[in-house]
């Protein structure tokens, strides 16, 4: 047998032991980490006393060369005669080349755990159970929450005296380690940590004094160990998500799940499990917003954890609606809904919610029961019978008084004298005129949200309008009849207004 250099000490130092021979024994426990720190794995002070223990990959301790490969010994069945060592090319070899060496083995002192042979090659253990371990390795009864396996033993998860592993482990890895009892999660999308099998990054191994054996802390705070900067966006958010900011397994699996971003449902199945309102209008909506089932579903609109804007809004609305409807969109009904961004960017004059950046007074942008998303009805036909219900969106902000007091010197500028010539125009009791016969509905170039041009019932033809506004009033001259004009300082009339009387 030939011995490397530095080795010799090594190896005299086992033959000097009062316990020749005790790197023998297949032991029930025995210390479960290198060294004789008293911290948990992934301490300092723990690191700092398993050095001695871990043989660094790039700096292997010299090993016994043999000129050929040595059958491993059978097992004594007496003692060893005087001055026998444990490590020979027969016996535990590797106890000396193994990656980690418990430090004890290294510094071969084998009387620190065990008893001397009692005379059948048999070394018993000083101590019971996990008080081997714990003689050395403050490591559990300290804090709230035991990790289950303990009662298990050390080496259930630990191996005496060598491994191939990081902290003596009886498994390649940590998460194989945990795999022994906890079952394994192999749906798709996975949390980082839990992809690189790093259950520790989250976990105590021995004890914790949070639930789960957590790391960081109850709730967000342990999320926030790595995601410091959604941390950073709480505290500086003026509207925040309140489950988010209560716990973010609320939503979130923290090891794998079947859902992007590791949710514990759908995007929208997990908005539905708090917003059941919104689920139920989803579901009934005869008008449907293709947004609220695309991409990223509830998530286009919504910041899921903070935003600068009521609802969690990422952007104002109109800058949300104009990433999609920026062009020519297809509606459910086949038709063809009309790019917004001509009218939003360049009409001077924009109907009051549109000029506030908000689309959501007139649309439900999760789903209606009226077409284009309307909150309410609103007719599209060009004329229609006088009913209050064709307008009832528009009277949500607007006084119904406007089409039906047939004289007002307040309710509107539109009107000769005293006379409304809205109630002249719309309270018909066939061919009134609809709000879309007259007006952009969202803006226009022109005061009032007038219209130059209206498409003409259902033809194709854009009947121009030809409004010209004075200081009194105005005309207009459009295709249907010839020139008209009104002021407001008009002599008043005191025969009655017949609906009608007006073209």
């Amino acid at each position: 047998m030939i011995v490397a250099a530095g080795q010799l000490a090594r190896l005299a130092a086992f033959r000097r032991t009062g316990l020749p021979g005790a790197a023998c024994l297949g032991l029930a426990a025995l210390l479960t980490l290198g060294g004789c720190g008293n911290g948990a794995p992934g301490d300092p002070a723990a690191d700092g006393a398993r050095s001695q223990a871990q043989a660094p990959a790039d700096s292997a301790p010299p090993v016994v060369a043999m000129a050929a490969a040595v059958e491993p010994a059978p097992r004594p069945d007496g003692p060893l005669p005087a001055g026998a060592g444990c490590i020979t090319a027969e016996c535990h070899a590797t106890y000396e080349t193994a990656r980690y060496i418990h430090g004890a083995v290294s510094a071969g002192d084998c009387g620190m755990c065990h008893e001397p042979d009692r005379g059948d090659h048999t070394y018993p253990l000083k101590r019971e159970g996990n008080e081997t371990c714990t003689f050395c390795h403050t490591i559990t009864g300290h804090r709230v929450h035991q990790h289950a396996a303990m009662e298990a033993g050390c080496i259930a998860c630990h191996r005496p005296h060598v491994s191939d592993a990081k902290y003596l482990l009886t498994a390649p890895t940590v998460r194989d380690v945990c795999l022994q009892c906890h079952l394994s999660d192999d749906r798709p999308f996975l949390h980082g940590p839990y992809a690189a099998g790093e259950c520790s990054a989250c976990h105590e191994p021995h004890e914790s004094n949070f639930q789960h054996l957590l790391r960081g802390g109850e709730g967000p705070a342990h999320c926030y160990m790595c995601h410091a900067e959604t941390e950073a966006a709480f505290a500086d958010a003026h509207y925040v998500h309140e489950p988010a900011a209560d716990n973010c397994t609320i939503c979130h699996d923290p090891h794998a799940s079947a859902h992007e971003y590791a949710l514990r449902d759908s995007i929208e199945g997990t908005c539905y499990s708090c917003h059941e309102d919104l689920e139920r209008l989803v579901a009934a909506a005869t008008a449907p917003h293709a947004a609220v089932f695309t991409a990223d579903r509830c998530a286009n609109c919504h910041d899921s954890h903070v935003a600068d804007r009521p609802g969690l809004l990422r952007e104002r609305e109109d800058v949300l609606c104009l990433q999609c409807h920026d062009r020519e969109v297809p509606a459910a009904d086949g038709q063809m809904i009309p790019s917004m961004e001509s009218i939003l960017g360049q009409r001077a004059f924009l109907h009051g919610p549109v000029r506030a950046g908000e689309c959501s007074p007139c649309h439900n942008v999760h789903g209606a029961d009226h077409s284009r998303l309307l909150r309410e009805d609103f007719t599209a036909d060009f004329y229609a019978p006088f009913d209050l219900g064709h307008y009832a969106l528009c009277f949500t902000c607007h006084v119904s008084e406007l089409v039906l007091a047939e004289r007002t010197t307040t309710l509107t500028g539109f009107r000769d004298g005293d006379v409304n010539l809205h109630y002249v125009h719309v309270n018909r009791a066939r061919k009134g005129r609809t709000c879309r016969t007259c007006h952009e509905i969202h803006g226009s170039n022109l005061p009032r949200h007038l219209a130059t041009s209206v498409p003409f019932e259902e033809s194709g033809w854009a009947m121009p309008i030809q409004f010209q506004q004075t200081e009194t009033g105005g005309s207009c001259s459009p295709g249907c009849h010839e020139p008209q004009t009104y002021s407001r300082a008009a002599k008043l009339d005191p025969s009655p207004v017949a609906p009608g009387g007006a073209p």
